[in-house]
Protein backbone atom coordinates (compact mmCIF):
# COMPACT_ATOMS: atom_id res chain seq x y z
CA UNK A 1 0.00 0.00 0.00
CA UNK A 2 1.28 3.43 -0.95
CA UNK A 3 0.29 6.97 -0.04
CA UNK A 4 -0.65 8.70 -3.29
CA UNK A 5 -1.42 12.42 -3.56
CA UNK A 6 -3.44 13.54 -6.56
CA UNK A 7 -3.09 17.26 -7.18
CA UNK A 8 -6.15 18.35 -9.13
CA UNK A 9 -7.60 14.86 -8.76
CA UNK A 10 -11.28 15.80 -9.03
CA UNK A 11 -11.25 16.00 -12.85
CA UNK A 12 -11.85 13.33 -15.48
CA UNK A 13 -8.42 11.74 -15.21
CA UNK A 14 -8.54 11.67 -11.43
CA UNK A 15 -11.95 10.00 -11.56
CA UNK A 16 -10.47 7.30 -13.79
CA UNK A 17 -7.42 6.71 -11.59
CA UNK A 18 -9.00 6.67 -8.13
CA UNK A 19 -10.81 3.30 -8.54
CA UNK A 20 -7.50 1.69 -9.54
CA UNK A 21 -5.75 3.06 -6.47
CA UNK A 22 -8.64 1.93 -4.30
CA UNK A 23 -8.31 -1.59 -5.70
CA UNK A 24 -4.63 -1.54 -4.76
CA UNK A 25 -5.70 -0.38 -1.27
CA UNK A 26 -3.52 2.71 -1.58
CA UNK A 27 -4.01 5.68 0.72
CA UNK A 28 -5.47 8.43 -1.48
CA UNK A 29 -5.17 12.15 -0.85
CA UNK A 30 -6.78 14.56 -3.32
CA UNK A 31 -5.77 18.23 -3.45
CA UNK A 32 -8.84 20.14 -4.62
CA UNK A 33 -9.58 23.83 -5.12
CA UNK A 34 -13.10 23.36 -3.77
CA UNK A 35 -14.24 21.88 -0.50
CA UNK A 36 -15.89 18.49 -0.98
CA UNK A 37 -19.16 18.33 0.92
CA UNK A 38 -20.01 14.71 0.12
CA UNK A 39 -18.02 12.06 1.97
CA UNK A 40 -16.00 9.69 -0.20
CA UNK A 41 -14.82 6.60 1.73
CA UNK A 42 -11.12 5.94 1.41
CA UNK A 43 -10.26 9.40 0.04
CA UNK A 44 -8.94 12.34 2.04
CA UNK A 45 -9.79 15.63 0.31
CA UNK A 46 -7.55 18.58 1.16
CA UNK A 47 -8.30 22.12 -0.02
CA UNK A 48 -5.54 24.09 -1.75
CA UNK A 49 -5.47 27.05 -4.11
CA UNK A 50 -2.76 25.63 -6.37
CA UNK A 51 -0.62 28.72 -5.84
CA UNK A 52 0.37 29.54 -2.28
CA UNK A 53 1.79 27.42 0.52
CA UNK A 54 -0.54 26.47 3.36
CA UNK A 55 -1.80 23.68 5.55
CA UNK A 56 -2.21 21.47 2.48
CA UNK A 57 1.55 20.94 2.38
CA UNK A 58 1.24 18.73 5.48
CA UNK A 59 -0.70 16.22 3.38
CA UNK A 60 2.42 15.68 1.25
CA UNK A 61 4.57 14.65 4.21
CA UNK A 62 5.54 11.01 3.88
CA UNK A 63 3.79 10.51 0.54
CA UNK A 64 5.12 7.81 -1.75
CA UNK A 65 3.84 9.40 -4.96
CA UNK A 66 2.56 12.82 -6.03
CA UNK A 67 0.67 12.93 -9.31
CA UNK A 68 0.05 16.41 -10.70
CA UNK A 69 -3.12 16.39 -12.81
CA UNK A 70 -3.75 20.11 -12.48
CA UNK A 71 -4.79 22.10 -15.50
CA UNK A 72 -7.88 23.64 -17.06
CA UNK A 73 -9.31 21.86 -20.10
CA UNK A 74 -7.70 22.83 -23.41
CA UNK A 75 -11.09 22.45 -25.12
CA UNK A 76 -11.60 26.17 -25.55
CA UNK A 77 -10.68 29.01 -27.91
CA UNK A 78 -7.11 30.21 -27.50
CA UNK A 79 -7.92 33.82 -26.70
CA UNK A 80 -5.46 35.87 -24.65
CA UNK A 81 -7.63 35.32 -21.57
CA UNK A 82 -7.85 31.56 -22.07
CA UNK A 83 -4.14 31.24 -22.82
CA UNK A 84 -3.39 32.90 -19.49
CA UNK A 85 -5.84 30.54 -17.76
CA UNK A 86 -4.28 27.47 -19.34
CA UNK A 87 -0.77 28.59 -18.39
CA UNK A 88 -1.60 29.58 -14.82
CA UNK A 89 -3.66 26.47 -14.12
CA UNK A 90 -0.65 24.30 -15.01
CA UNK A 91 2.48 26.20 -14.05
CA UNK A 92 1.34 27.67 -10.75
CA UNK A 93 0.34 24.32 -9.16
CA UNK A 94 3.55 22.73 -10.45
CA UNK A 95 5.67 25.45 -8.88
CA UNK A 96 3.63 25.27 -5.65
CA UNK A 97 4.25 21.51 -5.42
CA UNK A 98 7.97 22.05 -6.02
CA UNK A 99 8.16 24.61 -3.22
CA UNK A 100 6.25 22.32 -0.87
CA UNK A 101 8.53 19.37 -1.58
CA UNK A 102 11.56 21.49 -0.81
CA UNK A 103 10.16 22.32 2.64
CA UNK A 104 9.26 18.80 3.79
CA UNK A 105 11.29 16.62 6.13
CA UNK A 106 10.07 13.48 4.36
CA UNK A 107 9.12 14.44 0.78
CA UNK A 108 7.56 12.12 -1.76
CA UNK A 109 9.77 9.52 -3.39
CA UNK A 110 8.21 10.00 -6.83
CA UNK A 111 6.59 12.96 -8.58
CA UNK A 112 4.64 12.25 -11.78
CA UNK A 113 3.88 15.51 -13.58
CA UNK A 114 1.49 15.40 -16.50
CA UNK A 115 2.18 17.13 -19.80
CA UNK A 116 0.84 16.78 -23.34
CA UNK A 117 1.89 15.04 -26.54
CA UNK A 118 0.92 18.36 -28.15
CA UNK A 119 4.55 19.28 -27.50
CA UNK A 120 5.06 17.66 -30.94
CA UNK A 121 2.27 19.56 -32.72
CA UNK A 122 3.00 19.80 -36.43
CA UNK A 123 5.98 17.41 -36.45
CA UNK A 124 6.69 15.78 -39.80
CA UNK A 125 7.81 12.40 -38.47
CA UNK A 126 6.57 10.05 -35.77
CA UNK A 127 7.94 11.06 -32.36
CA UNK A 128 8.55 8.80 -29.35
CA UNK A 129 9.87 9.66 -25.88
CA UNK A 130 13.28 10.50 -27.33
CA UNK A 131 11.89 12.80 -30.03
CA UNK A 132 12.94 16.46 -30.15
CA UNK A 133 10.80 17.82 -32.98
CA UNK A 134 8.92 20.17 -30.68
CA UNK A 135 6.27 22.38 -32.18
CA UNK A 136 6.11 26.16 -32.01
CA UNK A 137 2.38 26.74 -31.58
CA UNK A 138 0.63 27.64 -28.33
CA UNK A 139 0.01 24.11 -27.02
CA UNK A 140 3.54 22.99 -27.82
CA UNK A 141 5.05 25.96 -25.99
CA UNK A 142 2.67 25.41 -23.07
CA UNK A 143 3.82 21.80 -22.78
CA UNK A 144 7.49 22.80 -22.96
CA UNK A 145 7.10 25.38 -20.18
CA UNK A 146 4.97 23.04 -18.05
CA UNK A 147 7.60 20.33 -18.21
CA UNK A 148 10.36 22.80 -17.41
CA UNK A 149 8.51 23.96 -14.29
CA UNK A 150 8.80 20.40 -13.01
CA UNK A 151 12.17 19.23 -14.30
CA UNK A 152 14.02 22.40 -13.28
CA UNK A 153 12.68 22.30 -9.71
CA UNK A 154 15.33 21.44 -7.12
CA UNK A 155 13.90 18.34 -5.39
CA UNK A 156 16.91 16.08 -4.76
CA UNK A 157 15.00 13.59 -2.63
CA UNK A 158 12.16 13.20 -5.13
CA UNK A 159 12.47 11.44 -8.48
CA UNK A 160 10.55 13.22 -11.23
CA UNK A 161 8.73 11.72 -14.21
CA UNK A 162 6.99 13.51 -17.07
CA UNK A 163 3.91 11.71 -18.41
CA UNK A 164 2.82 13.17 -21.74
CA UNK A 165 -0.90 12.61 -22.20
CA UNK A 166 -2.69 11.87 -25.44
CA UNK A 167 -6.50 12.04 -25.68
CA UNK A 168 -7.99 9.33 -23.47
CA UNK A 169 -10.70 7.21 -25.09
CA UNK A 170 -13.27 6.97 -22.31
CA UNK A 171 -16.93 6.17 -21.74
CA UNK A 172 -17.18 9.10 -19.37
CA UNK A 173 -15.83 12.02 -21.37
CA UNK A 174 -13.78 13.16 -24.34
CA UNK A 175 -13.85 12.44 -28.04
CA UNK A 176 -15.60 9.05 -27.94
CA UNK A 177 -18.47 10.41 -25.91
CA UNK A 178 -18.76 13.41 -28.23
CA UNK A 179 -18.31 11.65 -31.57
CA UNK A 180 -20.31 8.44 -31.06
CA UNK A 181 -23.76 10.11 -31.33
CA UNK A 182 -22.58 11.93 -34.47
CA UNK A 183 -21.27 8.70 -35.99
CA UNK A 184 -24.64 7.02 -35.41
CA UNK A 185 -26.27 9.87 -37.33
CA UNK A 186 -23.82 9.52 -40.23
CA UNK A 187 -22.07 12.80 -39.44
CA UNK A 188 -18.65 11.65 -38.22
CA UNK A 189 -16.76 11.94 -41.48
CA UNK A 190 -13.20 12.95 -42.24
CA UNK A 191 -12.17 16.28 -40.73
CA UNK A 192 -10.07 18.54 -42.93
CA UNK A 193 -7.58 16.62 -45.03
CA UNK A 194 -7.93 13.56 -42.80
CA UNK A 195 -4.15 13.16 -42.84
CA UNK A 196 -3.56 14.72 -39.42
CA UNK A 197 -2.29 12.09 -36.98
CA UNK A 198 -4.33 11.39 -33.84
CA UNK A 199 -2.58 9.76 -30.86
CA UNK A 200 -4.89 8.13 -28.31
CA UNK A 201 -5.00 5.74 -25.34
CA UNK A 202 -7.79 3.58 -23.94
CA UNK A 203 -8.90 4.59 -20.44
CA UNK A 204 -7.97 1.20 -19.01
CA UNK A 205 -4.46 1.31 -20.45
CA UNK A 206 -4.01 4.85 -19.15
CA UNK A 207 -4.79 3.80 -15.58
CA UNK A 208 -2.73 0.63 -15.85
CA UNK A 209 0.21 2.62 -17.22
CA UNK A 210 0.21 5.06 -14.29
CA UNK A 211 0.14 2.18 -11.80
CA UNK A 212 2.90 0.43 -13.75
CA UNK A 213 5.11 3.52 -13.67
CA UNK A 214 4.64 3.78 -9.92
CA UNK A 215 5.68 0.15 -9.45
CA UNK A 216 8.87 0.38 -11.53
CA UNK A 217 12.07 -0.03 -9.55
CA UNK A 218 13.70 2.56 -11.80
CA UNK A 219 11.66 5.09 -13.75
CA UNK A 220 12.45 6.75 -17.05
CA UNK A 221 12.35 10.56 -17.16
CA UNK A 222 9.61 10.67 -19.82
CA UNK A 223 6.75 8.38 -20.78
CA UNK A 224 4.11 8.79 -23.45
CA UNK A 225 0.57 7.82 -22.45
CA UNK A 226 -0.52 6.79 -25.92
CA UNK A 227 -1.07 3.67 -27.97
CA UNK A 228 1.93 2.57 -30.07
CA UNK A 229 -0.37 2.92 -33.09
CA UNK A 230 -1.68 6.45 -33.74
CA UNK A 231 -4.11 6.84 -36.61
CA UNK A 232 -4.71 9.55 -39.22
CA UNK A 233 -8.03 11.29 -38.71
CA UNK A 234 -9.53 9.62 -41.80
CA UNK A 235 -8.87 6.14 -40.35
CA UNK A 236 -9.96 7.15 -36.85
CA UNK A 237 -13.34 8.38 -38.05
CA UNK A 238 -13.81 5.38 -40.36
CA UNK A 239 -13.09 2.97 -37.52
CA UNK A 240 -15.57 4.73 -35.26
CA UNK A 241 -18.26 4.50 -37.95
CA UNK A 242 -17.54 0.81 -38.51
CA UNK A 243 -18.00 0.05 -34.83
CA UNK A 244 -21.36 1.85 -34.64
CA UNK A 245 -22.50 0.31 -37.93
CA UNK A 246 -22.44 3.33 -40.23
CA UNK A 247 -20.61 3.10 -43.56
CA UNK A 248 -20.96 6.76 -44.48
CA UNK A 249 -19.97 9.87 -42.59
CA UNK A 250 -20.48 13.44 -43.76
CA UNK A 251 -17.00 15.00 -44.16
CA UNK A 252 -16.09 18.30 -42.56
CA UNK A 253 -13.84 20.33 -44.88
CA UNK A 254 -11.21 22.56 -43.33
CA UNK A 255 -13.13 25.88 -43.70
CA UNK A 256 -16.24 24.37 -42.09
CA UNK A 257 -14.13 22.73 -39.38
CA UNK A 258 -12.68 26.12 -38.48
CA UNK A 259 -16.11 27.75 -38.35
CA UNK A 260 -17.61 24.85 -36.40
CA UNK A 261 -14.80 24.90 -33.84
CA UNK A 262 -15.21 28.60 -33.22
CA UNK A 263 -18.99 28.26 -32.87
CA UNK A 264 -18.49 25.45 -30.39
CA UNK A 265 -16.03 27.54 -28.41
CA UNK A 266 -12.92 25.50 -29.11
CA UNK A 267 -9.77 26.09 -31.15
CA UNK A 268 -9.56 24.77 -34.74
CA UNK A 269 -6.01 23.47 -34.20
CA UNK A 270 -7.42 20.81 -31.88
CA UNK A 271 -9.18 19.34 -34.91
CA UNK A 272 -6.76 20.09 -37.72
CA UNK A 273 -3.20 19.95 -36.34
CA UNK A 274 -1.22 16.74 -36.80
CA UNK A 275 0.28 15.17 -33.67
CA UNK A 276 2.42 12.23 -34.85
CA UNK A 277 3.28 10.57 -31.54
CA UNK A 278 3.94 7.00 -30.44
CA UNK A 279 5.62 5.26 -27.49
CA UNK A 280 8.68 3.05 -27.37
CA UNK A 281 9.92 3.45 -23.80
CA UNK A 282 6.84 1.76 -22.34
CA UNK A 283 7.18 -1.21 -24.70
CA UNK A 284 10.93 -1.51 -24.16
CA UNK A 285 10.44 -1.63 -20.40
CA UNK A 286 7.75 -4.29 -20.56
CA UNK A 287 4.38 -2.54 -20.43
CA UNK A 288 1.67 -4.52 -22.23
CA UNK A 289 -1.20 -2.59 -23.77
CA UNK A 290 -4.57 -4.30 -23.47
CA UNK A 291 -5.85 -2.13 -26.30
CA UNK A 292 -2.99 -1.29 -28.68
CA UNK A 293 -5.28 -1.08 -31.73
CA UNK A 294 -8.03 1.45 -32.30
CA UNK A 295 -10.82 -0.87 -33.44
CA UNK A 296 -10.61 -3.05 -30.34
CA UNK A 297 -10.41 0.02 -28.08
CA UNK A 298 -13.49 1.71 -29.53
CA UNK A 299 -15.44 -1.54 -29.71
CA UNK A 300 -14.83 -2.24 -26.02
CA UNK A 301 -16.00 1.24 -25.04
CA UNK A 302 -19.10 1.35 -27.23
CA UNK A 303 -20.26 -2.27 -27.16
Amino acid sequence: MAKIVLAGGTGNLGNLLIPYFREREDEIVVLSRRKMVKHHPGIDFVVWDGETQGEWTEALEGADVIINLSGASINKRFTAKNKKLLYNSRLQPTKALATALQSLDNPAKLWINFSGVAIFNGAEDLQDEHGKAYGDDFLAKLSIDWEAACTQAQTPQTEKVILRMSPVLSKQSGIIRELTPLAKLGLAGTIGSGKQMMPWIHEEDFCRLVCWIIDQEQQEPIYHACSPHPEPNKNFMKTLRQVVGRSIGLPLPTPLAKVGALLKGTDPTLLLETVPVTTNVTLKNGFKFNFPYLHDAIKQLIK
